[in-house]
């Protein structure tokens, strides 16, 4: 049997109320009931009916106020009584189903900005957020990598030479130098609004490392045919230079030969042996362009600096790390670390008596740092660039082999200045063991 709503039983109530005064009014003059007996009656029925009506209707409406509290405080865990009739069944329905509805959504604007907080974290864009005051709001782990401090809410735009960019767009990539690395920037601004106030969103995108894969395509394209027309060139002028040297050695030998052809002898070996050195420059890079992708495996990281660092005989170089596993190619890893300890080695010939190797793990990834104390990096955008070098005699492979190889493996290598002392830090960031890799 359906059950009356509270409006329905307030109404029969308020009848049978009416009634009983009219049966009261009825007995005390047609029957001789005493007065004082019909109003004692009637009395005590309005004091029953005021005590349980109220509570009838209070009841619901506190439940009810105490639900949109805990909704207003943000819990949408607690439920009204639905299976009231009437008015009362159908508001505590429609609250309920609000609280489902709003707890739904707050799910999901917290998985969002679950998954808006992981992008931030992995992305490797600079992303800053500003205030109306210029004060940082906000810095991703790039951004923090990039900028080489321990940043926090209030540093100023201004201390990290970013508020011209605040205050207009820029269309073209600028220049700009940071502890963490420099380059040219593609800098894009998106303002916006919290809770009433103007904040501004900055990004940093390193226009170098977007351009890097077609670079790298062209010159490799490149390479490919020089390195060819080259050996086709050098090779008979090589063999014809040592052929005719050898000849007129031996006519020297038998007395046959005047005594002035020696200078032609030595200049017959000397293009002989700058053909042999200018092959084997063009045979490296030919190797560069053809490395091949990397097959990688669980190596012990300790255990290969160890070998790399026993390789150098000039310098004693210096070792400091955590017992890590990384997942790399152990021969092509080897190849990148001796070539960033030959430059540190390099560097500290004449100026400077430390070349030291240390990693780390940070978060997913193990940054391994050659450091020297050295005269540090030249301040030029060419240390990667194919066949750049400041050093007599250099071919300018050394740095873009090893990044090549950090790139294959899903990795970066970055080349700054010390930030505690003169000298140069080469950081070869690489994924862990059981990391994914990304070979490009």
């Amino acid at each position: 049997m359906r059950r009356l709503g509270l409006e329905a039983r307030i109404g029969l109530a308020l009848i049978a109320m009416t009634g009983l005064t009219l049966v009261i009014w009825l007995g005390s003059s047609l029957l001789g009931f005493p007065a004082w007996a019909a109003v004692v009656v009637l009395v005590a029925t309005v004091a029953v009916m005021a005590w349980t009506i109220p509570g009838r209707i209070l009841v619901p409406l506190v439940s009810l106020s105490s639900v949109l509290d805990a909704v207003r405080s943000g819990d949408y865990a607690q439920r009204l009584r639905a299976d009231r009739a009437g008015i009362a069944g159908e508001l505590a329905a429609s609250v309920n189903l609000l609280s489902e509805t709003l707890r739904q959504r707050e799910g999901s604007r917290r998985e969002a900005d679950a998954l808006l907080a992981k992008l931030l974290h992995e992305i490797d864009l600079a992303i800053f957020t500003f205030d109306d005051q210029g004060c940082l709001v906000l810095a991703n782990p790039a951004a923090r990598a990039l900028v080489g401090l321990r940043l926090g809410p209030g540093v100023e735009a201004r201390s990290l030479e970013l508020h011209d960019y605040l205050v207009r767009d820029v269309t073209e990539p600028v220049h700009l130098v940071f502890p963490g690395g420099a380059g040219r920037f593609l800098v894009r601004r998106r303002p916006f609004r919290i809770e009433g106030r103007a904040h501004c969103l900055l990004v940093l995108t390193n226009a170098e490392a977007a351009l890097g894969a077609e670079r790298r395509e062209a010159w490799q394209s490149l390479v490919r045919v020089l390195g060819h027309e080259i050996n086709n060139s050098l090779t008979p002028i090589k063999s014809i230079a040592q052929t005719m040297a050898d000849a007129a050695a031996d006519q020297r030998s038998a007395g046959g030969c005047p005594q002035d052809s020696v200078e032609m002898v030595e200049g017959l070996n000397l293009i002989a042996a700058r053909a042999d050195t200018l092959g084997r420059f063009v045979a490296g890079y030919a190797a560069l362009a053809r490395l091949p992708e990397s097959e990688t495996r669980r190596i012990e990281l300790g255990e290969l600096v160890e070998r790399v660092t026993e390789m150098e005989t000039r310098f004693k170089v210096r070792r400091s790390g955590p017992d890590i596993t990384v997942q790399a190619d152990p021969d092509q890893l080897e190849q990148a670390l001796i070539n960033l300890v030959k430059n540190a080695v390099d560097a500290v010939q004449d100026c400077g008596d430390e070349v030291m190797i240390r990693w780390r793990q940070h978060r997913a990834t193990v940054e391994i740092e050659v450091v020297d104390n050295g005269p540090g990096p030249p301040d030029s955008d060419n240390l990667f660039v194919p066949f750049f070098t400041t050093k007599p005699g250099g071919s300018g492979i050394g740095l873009l082999l090893s990044r090549r190889i950090a790139e294959l493996h899903g990795g970066s290598l970055s080349l700054v200045q010390r930030q505690d002392a003169p000298g140069a830090v080469a950081r070869l960031s690489l994924p862990l063991a059981g990391s994914s890799i990304a070979v490009r």
